[in-house]
């Protein structure tokens, strides 16, 4: 058996959601289309979202389930049992205290969203009677949608949060909780079994899919890059531009994901949403 790469610590500890909530954080911080009153509340309510995921993630690979695709990453688990849960424990506890001990009593308002996706995370991912497996979308589709439900970030904040300071102000909170659902709903399944996953025109379809969801993300995102490069800030531009290219690695990597191992293409992925946000956060940042 081949020793597993070192980057298996980026799948199999879940690194992802908090690298990806802090380059957001980070990017929708430097824009003027919406005011984020404090944006490392955000990043501690993903701590805990991590916490859930990794720990999911973990258990299945003690389990003996396919939790990262690869009996490389099987053994790596196994053979650092003790520094992942150590690692698990230290990230539960700094977590949990951020939250009750620094954030106060507004935390809960805040963490309502991100604590739903949570446990219907572990639903699908663990329901032994689910005729499908959990959608590859699911963890995109709930963390752009959390992050931006709660931060008043996203397309409609073009319209409605650049003099209100988000869309709390505009619908109830209680209204986005279930327009996020909504869109939870259609990232969390997939929509075959697994019967007809085996299936080559199955899968053909699958992946066309893939790429059609990610063309649109481009071409959304490149409209109003130039809308908002015509607004006074330029800043705000450099955060669509980078949305647009994270779209664009996405499509690119969804094209060539069969010549590529499982583990790495999840790992590229992650990069290629998170590398963009980070520069378009830095570029917005230089020039307002």
């Amino acid at each position: 058996m081949k020793r597993p790469p070192w980057w298996a610590w980026f799948s199999l500890m879940g690194l992802e959601i908090p690298c990806a909530a802090m380059a957001w954080a980070f990017a929708v911080s430097q824009s003027h289309l919406v005011v984020v009153s404090s944006p490392w509340l955000y990043q501690f309510l993903f701590v805990a979202v991590w916490c859930v995921n990794m720990l999911d993630r973990v258990l299945k690979v003690f389990r003996g389930d396919p939790a990262v695709h690869t009996d490389e990453c099987l053994m790596f688990a196994r053979r650092h049992c003790f520094v992942i849960c150590l690692l698990i424990a230290v990230a539960a506890v700094t977590g949990l205290w951020i939250m009750f001990f620094q954030l106060g009593v507004v935390i809960f308002e805040f963490a309502l969203l991100p604590g739903v996706f949570s446990i219907l995370f572990l639903f699908f991912s663990t329901n032994p009677y689910r005729r499908g497996g959990i959608s590859p979308g699911f963890g995109l589709g709930a963390f752009f949608a959390s992050v931006a439900f709660a931060t008043g970030a996203g397309i409609p904040a073009y319209f409605y949060g650049s003099l209100g300071g988000g869309w709390g102000s505009q619908l109830s909170t209680s209204t986005w909780y279930l327009a996020a659902l909504v869109v939870l709903g259609m990232f969390s399944r997939e929509r075959w079994n697994e019967e007809e996953r085996e299936k080559e025109g199955e899968d053909s379809v699958a992946r066309d899919m893939v790429a059609l969801v990610w063309m649109g993300v481009i071409v959304i995102y490149v409209v109003f890059c130039l809308a908002a490069a015509a607004q006074e800030y330029t800043a705000d531009a450099w955060i669509y531009y980078g949305l647009a290219m994270a779209g664009a690695f996405m499509f690119v990597l969804d094209r060539l994901k069969k010549n590529m191992p499982p583990l790495m293409l999840h790992t590229l992925s992650w990069v290629a949403l998170i590398f963009p946000m980070v520069l378009s956060g830095l570029l917005a940042q230089a020039s307002s």
